[in-house]
């Protein structure tokens, strides 16, 4: 490496050249270029020269998130007390930078922060999105606030501490949540008045999403109506009903993991509903939802229930899963009831326990033992599948069951071409269950040998008239 006149070595241009590249490119398309990076890490970019360090402050999206900050990442485990007081102040002094110090004249469109709940920390972001709100006209602001304590070392007493804080958060910035169109809490004590205080507030709201908020002590009914709320979405909500009352806008609605044996919803003026997800492990002492009474009266309107005939009649593909083994699965027939244009239907028939390893926690999360479905046909007798051409199961055994389910199914479509049939799917880890839920595993009677799939197939096909072995094939 050549030297200068005092003897030094000279520096390689190169990362000059690469530095200057950078720093001379228009304010715009450094922006642009920053706007699609973490918000830290375009501060981090900024620091590389004086030009460049006034730039965050002029970024019209903002994100910040505390496990980005965290060392253990962005994972879902609770982080050790001293890492959330660390990580949390990060969120606060980088919010309270980016929005105290910004450049009043870039529009700031996008705000989405997400923290811990404590008090200072949460006093310092109110004040610096308050200031920022009462300058900029936002078009979305997102609120995800975390607890300490999370799952299993969130008691009670930890529940309504939380809940206590959030209020008092609620009722210091009514101007920032005035201004939220997006909201996602955890853990709080958030009962009925506090939940109309709430909506009352976000004004702007069109996203909610509440998890493990209530205490088990204190089951009540839900009330929420919103004028501009579009999403709603609940996780183990300890609710003894949720009451959708007036939701003039509300489009999508789930329910994960419900603790009541009545039906868990209840439908008020919600016209514009397109998307229910519900998703609950059904325990023996909860009874069955009927859809066709839990969902009387979704569609307000009279005209709304024509919106279903055109989704269900071009439907073309159906895939079920994880269906009990053991179990009458005729249920099944009302998808083809339903969609007329059905070419394919693929099902999944497993008993698969790993989520729970023993007995005992088995019985303490509610599971009974498996029933067959009530169902009742709503085609007139003689019902006939025009389209249907390949039906697809695994997990077959030659059960009376799923023999009679595949005979049925020839009945009703006509134009049948092809029937593949798997066993069951395998699970290493199915090995390290407790014993005593191993011996429900029945062994597998898939046909093993050329004459016993022939015997199963004249079973499936007999008294059927003129109808091909050809059409039923066991895939390995």
């Amino acid at each position: 490496m050549a030297k200068n006149k005092k003897g030094r070595r000279n520096k390689p241009a190169c990362n000059t050249v690469h530095k200057d590249r950078l720093t001379n490119m228009p304010n715009d398309v450094l922006i642009n270029i920053l706007e699609r990076l973490d918000s830290p890490d375009a501060v981090r970019v900024c620091s590389l020269s004086k030009k460049m360090a006034k730039l965050p402050t002029m970024l019209s999206r903002i994100d910040l998130d505390v496990h980005y900050f965290a060392y253990v990442g962005s994972g879902s485990h609770p982080l050790p007390l001293s890492d959330v007081i660390r990580t949390n102040g990060h969120v606060t002094d980088a919010t309270d930078r980016l929005l105290t110090f910004r450049n009043q004249q870039v529009a700031l469109r996008h705000l989405s922060l997400r923290f811990y709940l404590r008090y200072y920390d949460c006093l310092t972001i109110g004040k610096a999105v308050s200031q920022a709100m009462a300058t900029h006209n936002l078009d979305t602001a997102e609120f995800t606030i975390l607890t300490e304590k999370q799952g299993e070392d969130c008691g009670t007493a930890d529940i309504v501490y939380f809940g206590k804080q959030f209020k008092t958060f609620l009722a210091t910035y009514p101007d920032v949540f005035a201004g939220i169109t997006r909201l996602e809490l955890q853990n709080l004590h958030i009962a009925q008045p506090d939940i109309y205080n709430m909506l009352k507030t976000c004004k702007r709201l069109n996203s909610l999403q509440l998890c493990c908020c209530l205490v088990h002590t204190d089951q009540a009914v839900l009330q929420i109506e919103h004028p501009q709320l579009v999403e709603l979405e609940i996780i183990y909500g300890d609710f003894k009903l949720v009451e959708l009352k007036c939701l003039p806008k509300l489009k999508r609605m789930a329910y994960w993991h419900w603790d009541t044996y009545e039906d868990p919803l209840s439908f008020g003026d919600v016209p514009l509903l397109s998307s229910l997800r519900l998703t609950n492990a059904g325990a023996g002492w909860q009874k069955n939802l009927r859809f066709s009474q839990f969902l009387s009266n979704i569609w307000v309107h009279p005209e709304c229930p024509k919106l279903l005939g055109p989704v269900f009649h071009k439907l073309q593909r159906v895939g079920l899963v994880d269906l009990p083994e053991g179990c009458d699965i005729d249920w099944t027939v009302c998808i083809l009831e339903a969609a007329p244009s059905l070419k394919e239907l693929c099902i999944t028939v497993w008993d698969h326990w790993c989520n729970i390893k023993t007995e005992e926690e088995r019985r303490e999360q509610g599971y009974d033992d498996k029933t067959n479905v009530e169902w009742e046909s709503s085609a007139p007798d003689g019902f006939r599948h025009e389209n249907l051409a390949k039906l697809t199961i695994y997990g077959f055994q030659s059960d009376e069951n799923l023999v009679r389910y595949v005979r049925r199914l020839m009945e009703v479509a006509v134009d049948l071409e092809e029937i593949s049939l798997y066993d069951r799917k395998v699970c290493e880890s199915c090995g390290d269950l407790d014993p005593k839920i191993k011996v429900k595993i029945s062994p597998s009677r898939y046909p093993c040998t050329m004459e016993e799939e022939e015997l199963i197939k004249k079973q499936i096909i007999e008294g059927l008239g003129m109808v091909s072995l050809d059409v039923i094939h066991f895939r390995s």
